[in-house]
């Protein structure tokens, strides 16, 4: 990856300096980054951020994805925040239910959804998976 959020993101808060955290509108850029784990690292990243910094999560979802984000990645996107959002009762952004894969894939390229080991995941997964086409255990939430 090639960062964790930009410099304007840190803000001054009770006198000392927030730690930097991956921005909703900094994912699609960073999972097209060349490198094995591109395409899944900086969701996780947000989920570690999103699950270590509660106080930030309003400023990781201010800004919508980028125009022109491919709609495989969208879910994606879409899927992991609208499953976070959903567990800590935080307010859905407007753009989520739009972003819906064309055809069932796993969050991670290497899970074949076809397998023993896919149908696992895909059983498993939290609500909002189904209604974005995308699947993950539901442990990966709770990433730290």
């Amino acid at each position: 990856m090639t960062g964790t959020g930009s410099d304007a993101a840190q803000e001054e808060s009770g006198g000392r300096m927030s730690r930097r955290c991956m921005l909703l509108e900094e994912i699609p850029a960073e999972m097209d980054a060349p490198g094995r784990g591109a395409g899944h690292l900086p969701i996780m990243q947000f989920i570690k951020d999103w699950n270590n910094q509660p106080e930030s999560r309003a400023r990781m979802l201010a800004d919508a994805l980028p125009a022109g984000t491919d709609t495989g990645t969208a879910a994606k996107i879409a899927a992991v925040v609208h499953a976070l959002c959903e567990r800590d009762a935080h307010p859905l952004p407007g753009w989520i239910d739009a972003a819906v894969a064309s055809e069932d894939v796993a969050l991670v390229g290497a899970v074949d959804l076809a397998t023993p080991y896919g149908q696992d995941v895909r059983a498993g997964a939290p609500a909002p998976c189904r209604h974005h086409r995308v699947y993950f255990s539901t442990k990966t939430l709770y990433s730290t």
